[in-house]
C-alpha cells in the first residue's frame, strides 16, 4: 500500500485530489494539510511514501516543506 499525504491550501483541490487517489485500492491517503507547517508535522507523524505539495502553501512554501521533510527523514 502506498501512503500519500496531500498538502494544498484550497479545500476544493485537496478534496478533488483525495477523491482521485482514493479510487485506487493500492493507494492510501494518510492525511491532508492546508499549510506548510502542518504539512511538515503531518509528514513526520504519518511517514508517507509520497507527498503531493502545492508550491504556494501559506506559512512555509512547498519547496521548503520538501526540504524540511527530506532533512528530517
Amino acid at each position: 500500500m502506498t501512503r500519500i499525504l496531500i498538502a494544498d491550501d484550497h479545500d476544493v483541490v485537496r478534496s478533488g485530489v483525495r477523491a482521485i487517489l482514493a479510487a485506487r485500492a493500492e493507494w492510501d491517503v494518510v492525511g491532508e494539510a492546508a499549510d506548510g507547517k502542518s504539512a511538515i508535522s503531518m509528514a513526520l507523524a504519518t511517514r508517507p511514501d509520497i507527498v503531493v505539495l502545492d508550491y504556494g502553501l501559506p506559512l512555509v512554501n512547498g519547496v521548503e516543506v520538501a526540504r524540511q521533510i527530506r532533512a528530517r527523514n
